[in-house]
C-alpha cells in the first residue's frame, strides 16, 4: 500500500489515527476557537452576576425557584434539593417550633447575647409560639392543611411514576401550580410571624455586638470576601448548589475564554447545562418554562449549547489558541517524537535531534 513516507510500513488503524491532533484548517480552527471563546463569556458573565447579586443589596441569586418549579421525569429529584421543599416541617406544630427555636439560637450565638438578652429572646420565642398555635389549630387552616396532604400525596406519585402517561403527568403539571399557590398561602401568616420574631430578637443586640459580630442573615452570604468564614457542614443543599452553580461558571468561562484545560471545562459546561436541560426539558405534556425567551419542542438553547460544549470536549482548541499550548503542546511534541524517531535526526551543530524538512508535521 503506496502512501507519504511518513506512514510507509505502518498499519493505519482508528487508534493510530485518534493518538494524532486533528486540526481542521485555519477557519475552521478560528471559529471554533471563537465559539469556546463565547460560550466561556456567557458562563463567566452570568456567573459573576450571581456572585454580585450578594453583596448589591438587591435580591440574592438563589437557584431555589428554578428547582421547585421543575418539571419532568427527574423533577422529584431536583426539588429535593430545596430544603422543606413542600414546607412539611413548617406545617407541622412540633417541627416548626424546633425549627424556630433552633433560629433564635443562632442569632443568639451569632451576637454573644448575655444571659439578660437570652431571657428575653426566649420570651420573644414563647409568645411566637403562642400566636403560631393560633394559627395551627384554627379548625379552617387545619381541613386546608389536610387537604393539602392528600393532594400532594397524589401528585408525587404520578410525579415519581416513570411509565405515566402524557395526560397525567399534563394533570399533574397543572396541580402541582396549585399546590404551590396553597402552600404559599398555608405557610404566608406563619412566615410573618417567623420574620417578626427573627427581628425582635435580632433587635436586642446592642450596637457594639452588632459591629464586632456583623448583621445576622437568614442565609449566609455567598460571596469571595465570605468564603473562608462559611463552614461546610452548616450549608444546606441549596446553599452549596447555589455555590457549585456561581463559581462553577465564573470557573468554567474563565478556563474557556483562556484556553486553559479547555477540553474538561468544555465537558464540565456540557454537565452543567445538561442538568438545566433536564431539570426543565420542553417535551410534549410538560408546562413549559415561564423563563423561557422563546417558544421549543424538545430542542431549546440549553440543549444546543451543551452539544456546543460537547463538541468543544473531543476538540483541543485550547492547543490551537490558548494557554494549553503554552502549557502542553510540549507534551505532544516529546510522544511524537517518541513514537516517531525517524522523523528526526542528529543536528551535528547544536547536538541536538530535529525533525526534518522532508516530514510533514502533524497538528
Amino acid at each position: 500500500m503506496t502512501g507519504s513516507p511518513r506512514f510507509q510500513g505502518q498499519r493505519s488503524t482508528p487508534l493510530a489515527a485518534s493518538r494524532q491532533s486533528y486540526y481542521p484548517g485555519f477557519f475552521a480552527a478560528l471559529f471554533l476557537v471563537l465559539l469556546r471563546i463565547a460560550i466561556g463569556w456567557h458562563f463567566a458573565y452570568e456567573g459573576m452576576e450571581k456572585v454580585e447579586s450578594h453583596h448589591k443589596g438587591g435580591k440574592p441569586f438563589s437557584a431555589e425557584i428554578y428547582l421547585r418549579n421543575s418539571a419532568g421525569p427527574l423533577a422529584p429529584y431536583f426539588r429535593a434539593m430545596v430544603p422543606d421543599v413542600n414546607s412539611l416541617a413548617k406545617l407541622d406544630p412540633a417541627r416548626l417550633k424546633a425549627g424556630w427555636a433552633e433560629e433564635v439560637q443562632r442569632i443568639e450565638n451569632h451576637f454573644g447575647f448575655d444571659e439578660d438578652q437570652r431571657k428575653k429572646a426566649e420570651l420573644i420565642l414563647n409568645n411566637s409560639k403562642d400566636a403560631a398555635d393560633v394559627w395551627l389549630l384554627d379548625k379552617v387552616f387545619q381541613e386546608k392543611r389536610q387537604k393539602y396532604y392528600t393532594q400532594l400525596i397524589e401528585t408525587q406519585k404520578v410525579e415519581r411514576n416513570l411509565g405515566a402517561l402524557s395526560y397525567e403527568r399534563e394533570r399533574a403539571a397543572a396541580q402541582r401550580k396549585d399546590l404551590e399557590t396553597e402552600r404559599k398561602e398555608l405557610t404566608k401568616e406563619l412566615d410573618a410571624i417567623e420574620g417578626g420574631m427573627r427581628e425582635s430578637v435580632a433587635a436586642l443586640a446592642t450596637p457594639e455586638q452588632i459591629k464586632a459580630a456583623g448583621e445576622f442573615r437568614v442565609r449566609p452570604l455567598l460571596d469571595w470576601s465570605h468564603l473562608s468564614t462559611l463552614k461546610w457542614e452548616q450549608l444546606s443543599t441549596l446553599d452549596r448548589v447555589n455555590l457549585a452553580t456561581m463559581y462553577g461558571l465564573v470557573i468554567m468561562g474563565i478556563c474557556l475564554m483562556a484556553g486553559f484545560l479547555s477540553r474538561p471545562a468544555a465537558l464540565a459546561g456540557a454537565v452543567f447545562l445538561g442538568q438545566i436541560y433536564l431539570s426543565m426539558p420542553p417535551l410534549p405534556g410538560l408546562p413549559p418554562n415561564p423563563m423561557a425567551e422563546g417558544h421549543y419542542m424538545i430542542v431549546n438553547k440549553n440543549l444546543i449549547e451543551m452539544l456546543a460544549c460537547l463538541s468543544l470536549t473531543f476538540l483541543p482548541t485550547g492547543r490551537w489558541i490558548g494557554l494549553d499550548a503554552l502549557l502542553f503542546n510540549w507534551m505532544g511534541r516529546l510522544g511524537r517524537r517518541n513514537e516517531n524517531p525517524d522523523e528526526y535526526e542528529p543536528d551535528r551543530g547544536q547536538g541536538r535531534r530535529t525533525r526534518t524538512l522532508s516530514q510533514p508535521r502533524s497538528f
